[in-house]
């Protein structure tokens, strides 16, 4: 049961208002303590780039002032690596290009799953109509009299 000698009530409109602005300055603070690791990954990948031997070799590449962040360093890097031959590196980069055959494979899986479905969809709702005789489907597609 509420002790109603430890409750304060809130005395005027501007007193409520400090005490919900302190609770949301201090909810923001505790939000960025415990940000998650994804979102400080971008944060510093997002952050402009401080060596200047890494503005260098990105300004050699063309890379506009604008562009000059960790993110583009470390692509920068990677392709580097990749130039000198480095497998992982190559694989790195075609694999965030998303040109992976693995990745192009469940690609085309997916589309023939889609499609499978589609079509039994279409089957089961009496949509499409199954073809017994294909003498006249091979007719049409090779030519002939079938």
């Amino acid at each position: 049961m509420v002790n109603e000698q430890n409750l304060r009530p809130v005395r005027t409109e501007e007193e409520a208002r400090e005490k919900g602005r302190r609770g949301g300055i201090a909810s923001g603070e505790a939000r960025r303590r415990k940000r998650t690791m994804k979102a400080a990954a971008k944060l510093i990948l997002d952050m402009g780039v401080t060596s200047e031997k890494n503005i260098q070799l990105m300004t050699a590449f063309g890379i506009e002032e604008e562009d000059l962040t960790n993110q583009m360093a470390v692509m920068v890097a990677m392709v580097n690596q990749a130039m000198k031959g480095n497998v992982r590196a190559a694989t790195f980069l075609r694999d965030t290009l998303g040109e992976s055959p693995e990745m192009q494979m469940h690609k085309d899986e997916m589309k023939l799953r889609r499609e499978e479905f589609e079509y039994k969809k279409a089957k089961d709702a009496g949509e499409t109509e199954e073809v017994e005789d294909l003498d006249a489907v091979e007719a049409d597609i090779y030519g002939g009299d079938k």
